[in-house]
């Protein structure tokens, strides 16, 4: 409402606590989401994410289950979220998969949890993989890198959370199975 009145095709908005994986969400969510959308068009299913998600099912031979583990922060606010932690817990994980994978297979996992090593205990059911084990597919020697940079009139680009949420949610889709 408060910008109803104006005429300047130029809208700004103060990103001071903006954090720089999580851009797009910041600006496009909330009170602004009426007024700027968000790129999907241009970054969302990109040919060239799409194409890191593709090499990363390839290295898994295409055989692999998928699942999304939801942390991070929110894990740490126990206030508000105070069974988290417990019920995406390793062990907690292990149960709940024990009848949806099978022993031994390729299992990806798609985690906000910044320390991956947090989920080393269910390598003893499984061989876990994650995003950043694939890192070399968007580094300065990967196609992604040069087209990515090709577009943005030569100028580097890294691998933002936006870029890396599109590709995981891809990947996760990739899966024979997801949860």
């Amino acid at each position: 409402m408060e910008l109803a009145g104006v005429d300047d095709p130029l809208i700004m908005r103060n990103l001071g606590t903006v954090k720089p994986d999580n851009y797009w969400n910041s600006v496009c969510e909330g009170e602004m989401e009426q007024v700027i959308s968000r790129p999907w068009h241009m970054v969302w299913k990109s040919r060239s994410l799409l194409d890191v998600a593709c090499a990363i099912a390839m290295r898994m031979d295409w055989d692999f289950d998928a699942i999304h583990v939801e942390r991070g922060d929110k894990a740490r606010n126990k206030e508000q979220r105070p069974i988290l932690d417990r019920d995406t817990s390793p062990e907690a994980l292990l149960v709940t998969l024990q009848d949806k994978i099978e022993a031994g297979s390729n299992l990806y996992i798609s985690t906000n949890e910044p320390n991956t090593s947090f989920l080393d205990p269910l390598k003893a059911r499984c061989s876990t993989h994650s995003l950043d084990e694939f890192k070399d597919l968007w580094y300065e020697n990967s196609d992604w890198y040069a087209e990515i940079k090709r577009l943005n009139n030569e100028k580097p680009v890294e691998l933002d959370g936006y870029m890396r949420m599109s590709i995981e949610d891809e990947s996760v889709v990739d899966g024979k199975k997801e949860d």
